[in-house]
C-alpha cells in the first residue's frame, strides 16, 4: 500500500504566534467527532499565526478503546508529537470537541465548544449533566461562550436552545485531497481483491448504522432495484468497536420481506471494524456511487469524503449536506420534515422519499456518462473548497478574527 500524508506548502514565519489555542478532544479514536479534532489539528500544526496544544479528553463509554494506526505512520507520529498542555495551563482559547457536551467555562481567556445537533435541538442525553441541561433550557446561555458546528442545520438547534447567532459560528468540515482522492489507476485492483466484477455498480454507503443514517430505507430500495438492475451492489462500511453496528443492521435485515432480505443479502458486502483512512480510500474507489439517505445528521463528512474521492452522490434533501454538495455531482432524494418526542422533547429530522430513491438508483446505475461527470465535477469541488485547510481557515478567523 502506497503510503501518503497531508502535504502543505509552508506558510512564512513569524517571530511569536499571534494566537495562542488549546484544544480539547480525543485522539486515535474512530468517532466522528475524533476524526475531526485530528484531520484540524493536522491542519492547525501546519500554521504560523496559532500557538496550538492540545488536552486529551476522556472517552465517553468505558468500553471504547483508543487505537493506533487510523493514520500513516508519519501522519501519527505527527498526532502523538503535538505539544501537550500542562494542568492549569490558559490560553487565549479552548476549543473542546468532546462528548458529551461540557459547557463549563475553561481556564482560557475564552472558551469555545464544538457540537452537532443532529435533530435541531439539545437533547437531555448529549449534555455532560441534567443539571447543565436544565439550566440551558431555563436561562440564557453564557453570552462569551462560542458554539462551533459543521452546518445550518445543525446550527438551528442552537439557535433553539437560545444562543445568539453571533455566538454560533459555522464551520463546515472538510476532505484531506492527500488521500481522499481519484485512484482510477488501483481501482480495477481494488475491486478484485473485493471480488466486484467490472460490469457491477457499486453503491455504498458508510456510518454507525444508526436509524438516523436511514440504512434500513436504503436496503428496502435496493432490494426494490435489484429486481431491474441485475448487475447492482451494495456495500456497507459500520462501526462495530463503538455502535455494534452489525447487530443493528442484522435487525434491519429481518425488517424485509424474506424473498426482499435473500436478495440483498445475496448482494450485500459488510465491514464492521474500523478502517485507516487510507484503507476507507481506497474503498470509496471501489464503489460507483455513494449513497446517504440520512434522517438526521449534524455534517455527513462520508459523503464529502465520497465526492472528494471522484464519486457520485445521492443524499438526503433539504439537510446539512446541502450546505457542501451541488447538482453538478449530487441527485437529491426528495424528503419530508418530520418530529417526534424524545423525553418529553419535540425533535427534528427528515424523512427520504423510498420511491424516488429507488428511481435516482436506478436511473443512477443505468447512466454511465453521468457518474464520469459527476465523479469528476465532485473531486474538482471538494479540493477547490473543502480541504482540511479551508476548514481550519474559517474557524481561526471565526475565533480569533
Amino acid at each position: 500500500m502506497t503510503r501518503t500524508s497531508p502535504v502543505r506548502a509552508e506558510l512564512p514565519s513569524t517571530d511569536a504566534k499571534s494566537n495562542s489555542l488549546i484544544v480539547e478532544g480525543w485522539r486515535f479514536l474512530a468517532h466522528s467527532y475524533a476524526v475531526v479534532n485530528q484531520w484540524q489539528l493536522l491542519a492547525l500544526s501546519h500554521r504560523d499565526d496559532v500557538e496550538v496544544k492540545l488536552r486529551d479528553a476522556p472517552l465517553h463509554k468505558r468500553g471504547w478503546q483508543r487505537q493506533g494506526g487510523l493514520f500513516d505512520t508519519q501522519t501519527e507520529h505527527r498526532l502523538k508529537s503535538l505539544p501537550i498542555a500542562e494542568a492549569g495551563e490558559a490560553a487565549d482559547l479552548t476549543l473542546r470537541i468532546s462528548f458529551p457536551i461540557d459547557l463549563s467555562p475553561s481556564r482560557s481567556r475564552r472558551t469555545a465548544i464544538f457540537a452537532t445537533s443532529e435533530n435541531q435541538v439539545i437533547r437531555k442525553d448529549q449534555m455532560l449533566s441534567l443539571r447543565e441541561y436544565e439550566k440551558l433550557r431555563f436561562m440564557p446561555p453564557p453570552p462569551d461562550l462560542k458554539i462551533v458546528t459543521p452546518s445550518r442545520w445543525s446550527a438551528e438547534g442552537f439557535y433553539r436552545a437560545g444562543f445568539a447567532r453571533s455566538q454560533v459560528l459555522i464551520v463546515p468540515h472538510g476532505a484531506e485531497p492527500t488521500v481522499f482522492r481519484p485512484m482510477p489507476e488501483r481501482r480495477e485492483h481494488i475491486r478484485r481483491e473485493l471480488r466486484i466484477s467490472e460490469r457491477e455498480c457499486v453503491f455504498l454507503s458508510v456510518g454507525s448504522m444508526t436509524e438516523n443514517k436511514g440504512i434500513d430505507v436504503l436496503l428496502r430500495a435496493f432490494a426494490r432495484v435489484c429486481e431491474t438492475v441485475p448487475h447492482a451492489r451494495l456495500i456497507l462500511k459500520g462501526m462495530d468497536p463503538l455502535y455494534q453496528s452489525k447487530d443493528r443492521l442484522l435487525g434491519m435485515l429481518q425488517m424485509l420481506a424474506p424473498s426482499e432480505a435473500q436478495l440483498v443479502a445475496d448482494r450485500l458486502t459488510y465491514f464492521g471494524r474500523a478502517f485507516p483512512h487510507e484503507q476507507m480510500a481506497q474503498l470509496y474507489q471501489a464503489a460507483d456511487i455513494y449513497v446517504s439517505p440520512y434522517r438526521a445528521e449534524g455534517f455527513n463528512l462520508p459523503v464529502l469524503e465520497a465526492a472528494a474521492s471522484g464519486l457520485p452522490v445521492i443524499c438526503t434533501a433539504g439537510g446539512p449536506t446541502d450546505d457542501f454538495v451541488t447538482d453538478d455531482f449530487a441527485r437529491k432524494i426528495q424528503s419530508r420534515r418530520i418530529s417526534a418526542w424524545l423525553d418529553a422533547q419535540e425533535i427534528f429530522g427528515l424523512e427520504p422519499s423510498l420511491e424516488h430513491l429507488i428511481e435516482l438508483m436506478t436511473a443512477s446505475a443505468r447512466d454511465g456518462d453521468w457518474r464520469w461527470r459527476a465523479g469528476k465535477a465532485a473531486a474538482l469541488h471538494v479540493r477547490l473548497k473543502f480541504t482540511w485547510d479551508h476548514a481550519v481557515d474559517a474557524l481561526i478567523r471565526g475565533l480569533f478574527g
